[in-house]
């Protein structure tokens, strides 16, 4: 039989050896999120070095560009208590790398449901955290800007000109439309039904379209999460389809001695971030089809220089010279 010593050090091993594989997930995760917040930033420079390139202008239109180029604008859009503003918050708190409580951005719903008070349109700026992970070493240029629009009406009374007044507002460069997994039934499928005439609305504006399918844990199988992500991926024309698990406050409500402290979750980090990078991506795109369209348009603006003297006209100076001299050599006096 073996002694109880030994016995110890056996499971001494074994917890450090367990310690050890913990850590590495740990450390990995948290090298996955920062690469993701490295990605992000290096677009937002990549952006703002094409703005300040392409605002070269004889007219000083781009000496006002060039002092302030406009940051990436993302409009996040839905119905009713879908998660829009917890969506805006998630991003933020990402993007920032903040820790403990939960610091809301956005006009937030309380726990069960939106209020029927009116909501406007507003626009939240989510500083994206420094190569150090603090806010605080972050540079001046490293922001996005997150349209928190005020809910759609109801799918049933939904119409086009709702669609095209939320899009329309605030000069959007992509858009984030957010459906929730855990609605009931009837009002899910009624909001999937108008996905491709969202869809179309905002292809015809000339933006791109990401569906966001908030309250991941609602989704009892892997197999009900599938079958859903290719319906929705049908009806919206779209493969930019994420499933995530927004921050937000505890059923009981906050806590006024002590705020909640609302622990970071891997998979929703890494699933913000990912959504906003390809938000960038997106903006990228069209911001350099919107560029190419403007010289195109200067270059075929541009008038062609027109000869002074017509070759038709020389022509018939030419032939009238070539008479006038033909009969003067031709006439009797000479």
């Amino acid at each position: 039989m073996p002694r109880l010593p030994l016995l110890l050090k056996i499971a001494a091993a074994a917890a450090a050896g367990a310690l050890a594989l913990i850590v590495a997930a740990r450390l990995r995760r948290e090298d996955a999120v920062a690469s993701l917040r490295r990605e992000i930033r290096e677009a937002l420079g990549a952006l703002a070095a094409a703005d300040e390139d392409g605002g070269d202008g004889s007219d000083g239109e781009g000496a006002k560009e060039d002092a302030s180029p406009p940051p990436p604008s993302v409009l996040i859009t839905g119905f009713r208590a879908h998660g829009k503003s917890s969506l805006v918050n998630t991003a933020c708190r990402a993007l920032a790398a903040e820790e403990g409580p939960l610091l809301l951005r956005a006009e937030a719903s309380p726990p069960g449901g939106g209020t029927d008070g009116p909501r406007r349109r507003r626009r939240v700026k989510a500083v994206v955290a420094g190569a150090d992970g603090d806010g605080a070493g972050a540079r001046e240029g490293d922001v996005v800007e997150l349209l928190d629009a005020p809910p759609l009406p109801e799918a049933v009374r939904l119409t086009r000109e709702d669609i095209d007044a939320a899009i329309s507002g605030g000069d959007p460069e992509c858009v984030v439309f957010v459906l929730r997994c855990d609605a009931p039934t009837k009002e899910r499928n009624a909001a999937i039904k108008r996905l491709p005439e969202i869809s179309a609305a905002v292809r015809n504006k000339g933006l791109n379209l990401i569906i966001v399918l908030t309250f991941k844990k609602a989704m009892r199988s892997i197999r009900q999460a599938e079958e859903l992500l290719r319906e929705v991926s049908f009806r919206a024309r779209t493969d930019c389809v994420y499933f995530i698990e927004n921050y937000t406050w505890s059923n009981n409500g906050p806590n006024l001695h002590h705020p909640p402290v609302i622990k970071n979750d891997f998979e929703t980090h890494f699933t913000v971030l990912t959504i906003i990078r390809q938000c960038l991506e997106f903006i990228k795109l069209n911001r350099s089809q919107s560029k190419d369209k403007k010289k195109n348009g200067k270059q075929e603006k541009t008038p062609e220089p027109k000869p002074k003297n017509p070759p038709t006209e020389t022509k018939q100076y030419r032939k009238s010279n070539d008479s006038s001299v033909r009969l003067f050599f031709n006439s009797s006096e000479t």
